[in-house]
């Protein structure tokens, strides 16, 4: 696509990124001559026709946001180019950082960035609800910020048509899933306060550095979305503002009738987070979110006994059918079964086990297990504290570059967590030793695409490309890169470059040679830097003869140097077929003293007429040649100005 343009306007100078559906372009909008961002539908997607209709149908509606913390839609359409059809939204273009990157970059940020971040996130979304639109995908990945900090929402319209289509939950999507509301996860009806949810996601990993429910697949996410208790941020994060972390809980209420109603009304209470109260003042009393130590994070799940049944099985039977790509399907299910015939068994159950665990508790061959905590992306000192703190054994197994999981911090735990196991046996633990430094290879004089092959042989990614001019370095060649050649940086990071333009053309300013003699003329232009072209002579009843008319070029236009300039030359006024008596001629002497006792100076010597002043002289002198003698010839009786560096010095 590089180099092509869509749609007779959009020419596409570089990719920026690659999403689920579509590919990013940098590009030029030749007709306003401005930076662009060209979303460009993926080549799988393009013989969908029901897509092909959403992805327009919805383009158009996240077009009509407009809004200081959207990324703004310029344009939709679709354009063949070397026979083949593209489906293209142009956007603006927002030069900076997703959240996601800074979140890597920074760990948990301060309450100050959560707040701003946060309440610009809410001021998109309210923007968004009250024009009936619902992003459906809210995450930092979707978040730009620019370097003056400022946040803008994008991916509106798309993320619409993704989560309309049937769900599939793949690798692919693992990272959606991680921000999807339970309603979401379930196939129900999804409204404004799916958006609440995925924010109060977004607000909790500003928070904490971390996602809070992950999984080793994207079912088990959702399920943990559906059924697990939220581990309150302030427990990992002790430090942060009780108001600020009772929002977050509030934003996560699974049940969406007790999250906040609008983002109008959670961007209230972030803009004053430190008065911000729950409803309820004992969280693990109110059901609803459990504030409990970080390692017991799959366990202790509070529920009632008479739905504990139907909710499990209403929540399996949802992931099945997403997994089967159909629309989810419920059962009605009836209470009186599971009171008449389930709970029985349950109790039934329940006595055989506690009689076995009697026994053996009578015999003295009672074992004490305890749940695995989870300790995955923890770091390593915290992760055997939590681990001896629940009466195992730690060890660290192996070390490993990971590009997910920050130095230091546990990539993955044996058994994992929410196993059950014996008190004082072992987990063996494998840690991140950070992403891999790579060194950045010497892209001097390459062109872009040498450059780009050469970046991912050595895993490295193609930055930022800037352009200046050079007399050195030949156009379109690489003249600098940033890291520099030899430099160590991380597996994947960008690499910025700059383009030589080619050398810089000098530019020259056009004289005024009009009513000069062509010496005059010729001298100034060679003065400007610039050459006389073609001489022309044409009548002029307007300038004497030998006096330029007309130049090619205006005074004051700026051209590249020893540029032609050519000119047209006087010939006098033009004879008639019968001739005209002569006027009768006589000689005229101008004496002329310097002004000055030394240096140049310039004589100009203008006749006067009926239609004007006419010049008919023009010559520099220097004062050492001291008084000079002008003759001129000219009409009888007639009168004559004499001006001396622009001065009128005599009349005759």
């Amino acid at each position: 696509m590089i180099g092509k343009i869509l749609g007779n306007r959009y020419l596409i100078e570089e990719k920026v990124g690659v999403g689920g559906m579509a590919k990013v372009y940098r590009a030029k909008d030749t007709l306003l001559n401005r930076d662009v961002a060209v979303k460009v539908l993926k080549d799988e997607y393009m013989d969908d026709e029901d897509f092909l209709k959403k992805f327009a149908m919805e383009a158009q509606s996240a077009a009509s946001l407009t809004h200081a913390n959207i990324v703004s839609v310029y344009d939709v359409g679709s354009s063949e180019v070397d026979g083949k059809r593209h489906n293209y939204i142009v956007m603006e273009l927002v030069v900076g950082k997703t959240l996601k990157e800074i979140i890597q970059e920074k760990g948990p940020l301060s309450p100050e960035e959560i707040v701003n971040y946060g309440i610009q996130i809410a001021k998109a979304l309210e923007c968004a609800h009250n024009n009936k639109v619902i992003h459906r995908d809210i995450k930092p990945h979707n978040i730009l910020i620019d370097k003056d900090n400022n946040l803008k929402v994008t991916d509106f319209g798309i993320a619409r048509i993704s989560s309309g289509a049937t769900i599939t939950y793949t690798s692919s999507v693992l990272g959606t899933v991680h921000y999807i509301s339970p309603e979401q996860a379930k196939g129900k009806f999804i409204d404004e306060k799916s958006d609440i949810y995925s924010l109060g996601i977004v607000l909790y990993e500003m928070a904490t550095g971390r996602v809070p429910f992950d999984a080793d697949n994207a079912v088990g996410i959702a399920l943990k979305h559906l059924q697990d208790p939220l581990v309150a941020p302030k427990t990992l994060v002790p430090n942060l503002p009780d108001g600020l972390n009772n929002i977050i809980i509030k934003a996560l209420e699974k049940d969406p009738k007790d999250r906040f109603q609008s983002a109008k009304e959670i961007k209230s209470a972030l803009q004053n987070y430190s008065e911000f109260i729950l409803p309820y003042e004992d969280d693990a009393l109110s059901g609803k979110t459990v504030r409990m130590n970080p390692v017991y994070g799959d366990e202790n799940i509070q529920t009632s006994n008479d739905n504990i049944v139907d909710e499990a099985h209403e929540e399996e039977e949802a992931v099945y059918e997403m997994r089967k790509d159909k629309p989810e399907k419920k059962k009605k299910k009836k209470k009186s079964k599971f009171k008449t015939i389930v709970l029985p068994i349950l109790m039934a159950l329940a006595v055989i086990v506690l009689g076995i665990f009697g026994t053996k508790a009578l015999k003295g061959e009672k074992k004490e297990l305890e749940k695995v905590p989870a300790v995955k992306d923890v770091t390593e000192d915290r992760a055997i504290k939590i681990l001896e703190n629940s009466g195992f054994i730690a060890e660290v197994v192996k070390r490993q570059e990971s590009s997910d999981i920050k130095a230091g911090n546990v990539i993955s735990q044996d058994p994992e967590a929410g196993s059950t196991l014996e008190k004082g046996e072992k987990v063996s633990l494998i840690i991140s030793s950070g992403i891999k430094e790579i060194e950045v290879p010497d892209l001097d004089k390459m062109s872009l695409d040498e450059a780009e092959n050469k970046l991912k042989e050595y895993e490295l990614k193609r930055g930022v490309v800037n352009k200046e001019y050079s007399d050195s370095v030949p156009e379109g060649k690489i003249m600098g890169q940033k890291p520099a050649f030899g430099e160590k940086v991380q597996q994947g990071s960008s690499v910025n470059v700059t383009i030589s333009r080619g050398p810089k053309i000098k530019r020259a300013t056009v004289p005024n040679t009009i009513g000069k003699d062509i010496s005059e003329a010729t001298r100034l232009i060679n003065n400007s830097g610039l050459v006389v072209g073609n001489v022309d002579k044409k009548n002029s009843d307007d300038y004497p003869e030998g006096q330029v008319i007309w130049q090619s070029y205006k005074a004051g236009d700026q051209l590249e140097q020893k540029q032609a300039i050519d000119l047209i030359i006087s010939l006098g006024k033009k004879q008639q077929e019968e001739e005209k008596e002569e006027p009768q001629q006589m000689n005229y002497t101008f004496r002329v003293a310097p002004p000055k006792e030394e240096g140049s100076y310039k004589v100009v010597i203008k006749r006067v007429t009926e239609n004007g002043d006419v010049n008919v002289y023009s010559s520099e002198f220097k004062a050492e040649d001291g008084i000079q003698n002008i003759r001129l010839t000219g009409p009888v009786n007639s009168k004559y100005k004499v001006y001396i560096d622009n001065e009128l010095a005599q009349t005759s």
